[in-house]
């Protein structure tokens, strides 16, 4: 009972944790349906299409929980581009030996993306599973509005819990992946790729507002509704979920046809 307990609190406490549980899963899968069959079945080995699809949503949402247990390998969540001026212009390598990378979600994402493409090409199947779940995570992370502002739990504007409120609550009782328009990848390269997260975490940063003035009207009336809540969000919400599913689908198209090279 106590493991199970433990584990029930665990899933809870991460559900505040950048997009929720199963948003990111509903991203993951987003991503890899997007994937032309031929992709999909060099990645996926024996194992059936709809399980690894599954299995890669689940791990890329385990990603806030591994923390509770391999804390050392698990970084920072967020990322504020006001720290890294000109980050764009710099090579993925150069980014990675900037002050601090290797502890925020750009730094993870860099990572896992240079892991998958190694592990891909060895041909180990496990650990490039499990790099491309930590890649889609932390992709994911940086298109979260709440992940690239300072107020990223409201706690500037006296709106503490806005987090959880939009994701936890607002986003597990209205988002589903089917909402998400059909998309495809794009491959870009090694140096288009820190060009294309940058302008996606500036879109993403410009949203937060509209989070935050959405959640502090919902919170100035008598009776707040996470129904009306999500109907001023949804727009915003459904953009940056679309965003997430082609940035994480994009860089491992990206990370496939730069390994082959």
């Amino acid at each position: 009972m106590r493991v199970i307990f433990l584990v029930l609190l665990i899933l809870m406490s991460s559900l505040c944790m950048g997009w929720s549980f199963f948003t990111h899963s509903g991203i993951a899968i987003a991503a890899l349906d997007s994937l032309e069959l031929e992709t999909l079945d060099s990645l996926r080995g024996s194992v059936p299409a709809h399980l690894f699809k599954r299995w890669i949503g689940f791990q890329a949402s385990f990603v806030d929980i591994d923390r509770y247990f391999v804390r050392d390998l698990v970084p920072g969540h967020s990322f504020l581009l006001e720290r890294y001026s000109g980050i764009e212009e710099l090579t993925m390598i150069e980014i990675l030996e900037l002050p601090g990378m290797k502890k925020n979600a750009l730094g993870a994402l860099i990572d896992a993306y240079y892991d998958l493409r190694e592990l891909n090409r060895l041909g180990d199947f496990a650990g490039a599973s499990y790099a491309m779940a930590r890649m889609f995570h932390f992709a994911s992370d940086l298109t979260m509005p709440l992940h690239v502002v300072r107020n990223s739990d409201g706690q500037l504007t006296g709106q503490s819990g806005l987090h959880i409120r939009i994701e936890s609550v607002a986003g597990n009782l209205f988002f589903s992946r089917r909402l998400l328009s059909d998309f495809k990848p794009k491959v870009f390269s090694d140096t288009e790729i820190p060009v294309v997260l940058v302008e996606s975490i500036n879109i993403s940063a410009k949203q937060a507002e509209i989070f935050e003035i959405a959640d502090m009207r919902r919170l100035s009336e008598p009776f707040h509704s996470f129904r009306k809540l999500w109907r001023d969000i949804q727009d915003v919400f459904i953009e940056a979920t679309g965003r997430a599913a082609f940035l994480c689908a994009s860089l491992l198209v990206s990370s496939i046809a730069q390994g082959a090279e």
